[in-house]
């Protein structure tokens, strides 16, 4: 129960990569006793993550996503004031103390609400290039909580900038023992045991190598399991192939993983691309990555955010269109092989890792509004 009478507002959305740190500063600030509430697009509902946010503190509003399109801004304009009305509504009525905004086009017009009314606004920024709402809103924030040191090359206002890293959910940090998160996904009896996922959306490029590594190297993966998360669009189809063209070592397949701290457990190299969220959850895990940014990822900042795990030793970088069985394969056999390598690699990851960032940030924001 909360113990302040007063709330925040954490707004973000379209992508699991602002939603999960988001759900983090949430978990983090019902603690501390204030109350978040958390505010998403309409289409945003259905991540499944959501589920860990109380029905009485989530609520949703139309924000537009932006558009290029000159016959359709008037529209946009019109739909972007109507959100930033319906966002005002919410501070007023809850007496909101401060807006956190988590980055994408959803916390564009909660985050203009709070500067009509003059409430504090604070900013997460997740990549090493920020995003188009952390350049908007620089301006008027009180602090940028970032994950890469590189994002104040790109930042105006760089006094503001705090290296916080980037929130993590508390069941992803939950201390499993490797043999229980194994048995967990009936992979006990493999030897080494390879993470494959591909962010909130899946990703077809990783679907398919993962698929094309079963095939082409049946014997060297014999005693390698594989947690496959596949995402939602692409799961029907690889669960087909699986059943028909797959033998030797154990697989765990699956659209999303919900107990994702026992995947983390349970693996020793994960293969996944490059947004902030789940690199920074690899990180905290220990866990040495074949990173593969998306290449069309805004700013390219994907490819700069593996950059930063390369030089900091917890990663292997390989381009999108590398990204194929006759390349990747003998990269991930040589590593698994290579107990010395991945050894120096999850020091590496640990390096790289801010566990506390959830803490840090809402204990900062906290001490702003006076709690």
């Amino acid at each position: 129960m909360a113990v302040n009478s007063f709330s925040v507002l954490i707004a973000g959305g379209g992508t699991g990569g602002h939603i999960s740190p988001g759900i983090a500063l949430y978990e983090e600030f019902r603690e501390k006793g204030i109350r978040p509430l958390f505010l998403v697009g309409k289409k945003d509902v259905r991540f499944s993550s959501l589920e860990d946010v109380s029905q009485d503190d989530l609520i949703s509003y139309a924000a537009p996503g932006m558009t290029r399109n000159f016959f359709r801004f008037p529209f946009f304009v019109m739909s972007f004031m109507m959100a930033v009305l319906a966002a005002r509504r919410i501070i007023k009525k809850s007496d909101v103390r401060a807006v956190i905004g988590m980055g994408g086009y959803v916390s564009a017009p909660a985050l203009m609400a709070a500067k009509t009314l003059k409430v504090p606004i604070f900013l997460c920024e997740q990549n090493a290039v920020p995003g188009k709402v952390t350049s908007s809103f620089e301006k008027y924030a009180v602090k940028i909580y970032g994950t890469f040191n590189e994002a104040t090359n790109y930042l105006q206002y760089k006094e503001k900038y705090v290296s916080a890293g980037n929130p993590i959910r508390k069941k992803v940090l939950a201390k499993t023992s490797r043999d229980e998160a194994r048995k967990a996904f009936h992979l006990i009896a493999s030897k080494k045991v390879v993470l494959a996922i591909g962010g909130s959306q899946g990703a077809l490029r990783i679907n398919e190598l993962i698929y094309g590594l079963k095939t082409h190297y049946p014997d060297e993966f014999k005693d390698v399991g594989i947690i496959w998360s596949t995402g939602a669009y692409s799961y029907e189809q690889f669960k087909k192939k699986v059943h028909t063209d797959m033998e030797g070592g154990a697989l765990y397949l699956s659209p999303f993983i919900d107990k994702v701290g026992l995947a983390y457990a349970a693996s020793d190299v994960a293969i996944s691309r490059s947004g902030s969220g789940v690199m920074m959850e690899l990180a905290a895990m220990g866990i040495p990555s074949i990173q593969i940014p998306y290449p069309f990822a805004a700013m390219n900042h994907q490819d700069k955010n593996a950059d930063d795990f390369v030089t900091a030793g917890a990663a292997i970088k390989i381009a999108n269109e590398d990204a194929v069985p006759e390349k990747v394969g003998p990269v991930l056999i040589d590593l698994l092989n290579n107990e010395r390598l991945l050894k120096k690699m999850r020091e590496g990851a640990l390096r790289a890792a801010k566990p506390d960032a959830a803490a840090v940030i809402v204990g900062d924001i906290a001490a702003q509004v006076g709690a």
